[in-house]
């Protein structure tokens, strides 16, 4: 499989691109700067592009079965929204995979973006409302990410996490799609590869699952 992969030098990225390495597919790792990711193998090709640059995303797009982004926001306590790349990125992503003719695209979210199948319970609530309060640029991302997503033509899967920093990987992964008991924590490995599963899970497009540690 061809995959292209936004954000490969970031911490589940990397995780992601390991296992899809692993699995013997063949991987685009798009990132901003040189240098971001020191590793070599032959089905892997880094490609240092601007997100906002809609002939460089075209490029590293086009022909691939499937895109995933794992883009997260700036958790930072500012008040003041002054841009929203994260958002801005996503627009040219999903522009692109229409214009390309590329449907299967998986991004990272929270809870903030909302799923019909949404029922009240602290994991669909809570982590909507602390980032309204305390971190608003990285709510205004999600919100708007989750705009996008709803408007495209792709076939999409959002994977939502609450809290990425667990250090063991447990029993492996196990989700909720909002509708069921979720809970917090999960290790960032086991965000990747519930992302990287996702690829080939039909039936989560246009699907929001929560992933967690079972």
């Amino acid at each position: 499989m061809n995959i292209t992969i936004f954000g490969a030098n970031g911490q589940i990225g990397q995780q992601l691109l390991n296992i899809a390495l692993q699995n013997g597919d063949t991987v685009k790792a798009v990132v901003r700067r040189e240098g971001a990711i020191e590793m070599a193998h032959p089905h892997l090709q880094i490609i240092v592009a601007n997100y906002n640059d809609e002939a460089q995303v075209t490029e590293v797009i086009a022909g691939q079965d499937a895109v995933i982004s794992t883009l997260g926001p700036n958790l930072n306590g500012g008040r003041k929204v002054t841009s929203l790349p994260i958002r801005d990125a996503h627009e040219v992503i999903l522009r692109v995979m229409e214009k390309t003719g590329v449907k299967r695209f998986i991004t990272l979210a929270t809870p903030a973006i909302k799923s019909a199948q949404d029922k009240k319970q602290i994991a669909t609530i809570l982590p909507a409302i602390m980032p309204k309060l305390f971190f608003p640029p990285g709510y205004a991302e999600m919100k708007g990410v989750e705009a996008l997503v709803k408007a495209s033509k792709a076939d999409w899967t959002v994977v939502r996490i609450i809290n990425p920093n667990v250090k063991i990987d447990g029993n492996g992964y196990t989700t909720s799609l909002g509708d069921s008991k979720a809970k917090f924590n999960v290790s960032r490995k086991n965000v990747a590869t519930c992302m990287y599963d996702a690829i080939r899970k039909s039936e989560w497009i246009g699907k929001m699952p929560i992933v967690f540690n079972k």
